[in-house]
């Protein structure tokens, strides 16, 4: 079945090219959970510019860079698989895009799991199914998943996305669709934080699509998952940077700035500063939000770079580092 057909087809089709293409994650779908599940109506900021969203320049960025934010994502993939999983453990990637986690966990020395991506987006699903990257359209709030059939879930950049009155709902469908010894992490760029006030500041003013929307704190985070029932909670900050690398300084910083109007959709930015200067003006905005001072709430982040640096790693390779620290929080679901 085409990837065409596996969007624009009902469920009941796409569902079919699951069980074609990827069986064992197939067995794991609540067919009749799913079928009864009506097409979501709500906007899309992750859809086509002809849809008004910002999907095709968030897919460039990641296609571009994929290793950009490969120190995070290596973090998160340790988190979400626990000591009581068995062999070939299989997670859920809740607000996975175009499959970005799984393309790049199958670089990494990790476990040897299946990373299911997730997505309320029909064309992320998409792209993800284009990618060979097996993709099935849900909201993290309404799973479509049996209860009890995997192993972990991550719900990581762009958890803010959720609606706050839903928010619950997310770990409570987390907890029943985990097994028992199954983590949910659950990632966000802290409310307050250098990346929240980028969206606040930037995101919201320079993108299409906006970005007004509420951030977690730790607190918010623990109430979540202890309320569902997880057990053995824990927050923590995480240095989750994006990197990107050029033949000289500038040529890091360009690169740098180019993958952030891209991932962020930052088009107004564009259209006011031209192609050649919109890349420098995006650094230049993120130079001066991205500075972390060393206060009491921000304890734990170890000895990370706390602001953008150009780093020199060879005769004709330099790398400029955009520090963010992300709040994860992991809880697990007792077993029986």
């Amino acid at each position: 079945m085409t990837v065409e057909a596996v969007v624009t087809e009902d469920r009941g089709s796409q569902l079919l090219a699951l069980r074609e293409t990827w069986p064992h994650v197939y067995a794991l779908i609540d067919e009749e959970r799913a079928l009864g599940f009506e097409a979501d109506k709500d906007r899309d900021d992750f859809g086509t510019a002809q849809q008004g969203g910002r999907g095709e320049s968030y897919v460039a960025a990641q296609q571009a860079s994929p290793e950009a934010r490969i120190t995070g994502i290596r973090g998160l993939m340790s988190l979400v698989v626990g000591p009581a999983v068995g062999d070939r453990p299989i997670v859920l990637d809740l607000l996975g895009g175009d499959g970005l986690l799984h393309r790049v966990g199958l670089g990494l020395d990790m476990p040897d799991m299946t990373m299911v991506t997730c997505d309320a987006s029909s064309f992320m699903v998409a792209r993800a199914w284009a990618a060979g990257v097996p993709a099935v359209r849900q909201r993290a709030q309404r799973q479509v998943f049996r209860s009890g059939s995997v192993d972990g879930v991550l719900l990581a950049y762009g958890s803010h996305h959720v609606p706050e009155p839903e928010r619950q709902a997310v770990a409570d469908e987390a907890w029943r669709v985990l097994r028992p010894g199954g983590r949910f992490v659950l990632h966000d760029f802290a409310e307050g934080s250098p990346m929240a006030i980028w969206f606040q500041d930037v995101v919201d003013k320079e993108s299409t699509t906006g970005h007004d929307y509420a951030h977690f704190t730790a607190d918010w985070m623990r109430e979540c998952l202890a309320r569902s029932g997880f057990r053995s909670v824990t927050t923590n900050w995480m240095f989750d940077p994006i990197v990107a690398t050029g033949t000289s300084a500038q040529g890091a910083r360009a690169a740098l700035g180019q993958y952030l109007l891209q991932m962020y959709g930052l088009d107004k930015l564009a259209q006011t500063h031209g192609e050649q200067g919109a890349p420098m003006a995006a650094v230049e905005l993120a130079r001066g939000i991205f500075r972390w001072e060393t206060s009491t709430a921000f304890d734990g982040m170890g000895n990370h770079v706390r602001e953008c640096v150009v780093e020199r790693l060879g005769p004709s390779k330099w790398q400029c580092v955009l520090p963010r620290f992300a709040l994860v929080a992991v809880g697990e679901k007792p077993g029986p």
